[in-house]
């Protein structure tokens, strides 16, 4: 009887000692797969803040190259004031709501309704001529503070875009 209890007592501590090593195996396992799911991760999300951080300083240098044809008078006031606003955004849209930025944007938010391209084909003589008097008008009251406006853009850091979270 003492033998049979000490086989099973044996037997039972066998199968408790290799339920413990498969226990450890697998844990060490689980810790392997997360860790090489870590590292995948953070080089995903590397790559991806540095896709980022390229498409972000490509619009920057549109943004400072449409600013500068402004300043030289190589681009029309409404023309370059929509097409910066617009790129500003992608990037972050309290950009453009900043107070050194004030006429840029009301400038943009009087003219952003006007027709364009096929649009504005498609309005009578009239009131193209009409659409034409408004957005010389308001280029000439803002050519002024927004040249001024378009000089601050050629130099401003744009430090405050977010990362990647």
């Amino acid at each position: 009887m003492s033998s049979i209890k000490l086989g099973l007592a044996i037997t039972a501590g066998l199968i408790i000692i290799l339920l413990t090593i498969y226990a450890a195996y697998l844990r060490i396992q689980l810790k392997s797969k997360q860790q090489a799911a870590q590292i995948k991760d953070d080089e995903e999300r590397t790559l991806a803040q540095e896709n980022l951080d390229k498409r972000n300083n490509k619009i920057i240098t549109d943004i400072r190259f449409i600013a500068q044809s402004l300043v030289t008078k190589q681009c029309e006031i409404t023309e370059g004031v929509l097409r910066i606003h617009h790129l500003a955004d992608a990037l972050d849209t309290d950009i453009m709501q900043q107070q050194a930025f004030t006429t840029l944007h009301q400038h943009f938010n009087a003219c952003k309704s006007m027709a364009i391209k096929d649009t504005y084909k498609a309005l009578t003589k009239k009131q193209r001529f009409q659409q034409d008097q408004q957005r010389l008008r308001l280029e000439q009251e803002n050519t002024k503070a927004v040249l001024a406006e378009a000089q601050l853009i050629i130099q401003y850091s744009f430090d405050n875009l977010k990362n990647l979270h």
